[in-house]
């Protein structure tokens, strides 16, 4: 029988920053997207916009084309009932420029999408990645903020997002990253349009290291609210409680109330803005690495990379809503004393060979990059 010649697939991706380099959560699902579709042999039209980052070269590796834009901060962008987020990504050249083929659109977040709904591509086939229900990430910014101004702000964003979100009903196919998120939309936009397409990572494989230290992790950015609640209230409720327990916290740009309440224990160290292979050293000597957040959006990357990595991980509700992996981690309630309880119990426990399977098994069929990139290539009809 004769072998039917495999077809090119090309795909035009509009991102809402430059994916490069991989350094947070969204542009790090971006980045290793590209990458994991283009070793598939899709081909590649990265549209992307600039904002305190710079054009990369090393995208060039992974895409056919690469096209930089200019972000519209001005007021004006501000004086809309169109989201900030939406028209400051509006650009005529971006317009032009997915008119120049005819190829399938990958809109990266509702960021993207202001050409979503435009008649010029009405017969194109338009996919949207959704990072999270970017209405309630919003919405749960403007809760965690101590200014007023930023509180203010993120909620009439936030209102301005769930009525713009009504778009996404102009696209073929969304995809979501979590299952909390996917039965959202399944809800709204039915069965047929909803695909679940985890996220996209740089782990390759788990590799929990035999050799670690008996200390307790807290990582993130410790500058954004809802970390720095979070470490102070560790500080305070946690680690002061039993000062046998050696911990570190490390994350970019500590705020300065975290380190006032780290001076007064003496047994917690804050290691600030590491490097990627710092960090991943933390991750792979801790025996715990702690894993708290008091939103639930999306699926967080440090959960990956603590469970590709890290010995146990203690974890609450809200970290593992819609990530699948809860029978990978120690649950906690959130309560403190809880939560030291389980510290104090595994804090000394070798990792068990039965744990590191179970891992290899459940990561493998969730979380392989290339099996969720085959998902979108299967939709580029």
């Amino acid at each position: 029988m004769k072998k039917t010649a495999s077809v090119t697939k090309y795909l035009n991706v509009v991102s809402f920053n430059v994916p490069y380099p991989a350094s947070y959560g969204g542009v790090i699902d971006i980045f290793y997207k590209l990458k994991a579709l283009h070793e598939c042999g899709v081909k590649i039209i990265l549209h992307t916009f600039l904002r305190r980052r710079s054009q990369a070269d090393e995208l060039n590796d992974f895409c056919e084309e690469v096209h930089y834009y200019k972000r519209d901060v001005g007021m004006m962008s501000q004086l809309t009932l169109l989201p900030f987020i939406v028209c400051s990504r509006k650009h005529k050249d971006l317009f032009n420029n997915l008119q120049k083929n005819d190829y399938p659109i990958l809109f990266e977040g509702l960021h993207t999408c202001y050409y979503l709904d435009h008649p010029r591509f009405r017969n194109r086939l338009k996919i949207v990645r959704m990072h999270n229900i970017e209405h309630v990430y919003y919405s749960g910014l403007s809760r965690n903020s101590d200014s007023l101004c930023r509180k203010v702000y993120m909620f009439i964003e936030s209102l301005r997002l769930k009525r713009f979100e009504k778009r996404l009903k102009f696209a073929d196919y969304i995809l979501p990253v979590s299952t909390t998120e996917a039965g959202y939309f399944h809800h709204l936009y039915g069965d047929e349009k909803v695909v679940l397409v985890q996220l996209f990572h740089s782990n390759e494989q788990v590799e929990i290291s035999k050799n670690y230290k008996s200390f307790v992790l807290f990582h993130g950015d410790l500058s954004t609210p809802e970390n720095i609640k979070i470490a102070v209230m560790l500080i305070e409720k946690v680690i002061k409680k039993d000062p046998r327990i050696p911990w570190v916290m490390a994350g970019m740009n500590p705020d300065e109330s975290i380190y006032k309440a780290a001076h007064e224990v003496s047994n917690v160290e804050i290691r600030p803005n590491l490097g990627k292979s710092d960090l991943l050293k933390l991750i792979k000597e801790a025996s715990i690495n702690v894993l708290v957040t008091n939103q639930t959006s999306g699926v967080k990357l440090k959960l990956i990379n603590a469970l590709f990595n890290g010995h146990y991980c203690i974890a609450n509700k809200k970290m593992l809503d819609g990530s699948g992996l809860g029978s990978l981690c120690i649950r906690t309630l959130g309560k403190p004393g809880v939560l030291l309880e389980k510290i104090q119990e595994y804090l000394y426990k070798d990792f068990p060979e039965t744990e590191i399977a179970e891992r290899k098994s459940l990561l493998a069929r969730l979380y392989n990059n290339r099996t969720n990139a085959q998902k979108i290539i299967d939709l580029l009809t």
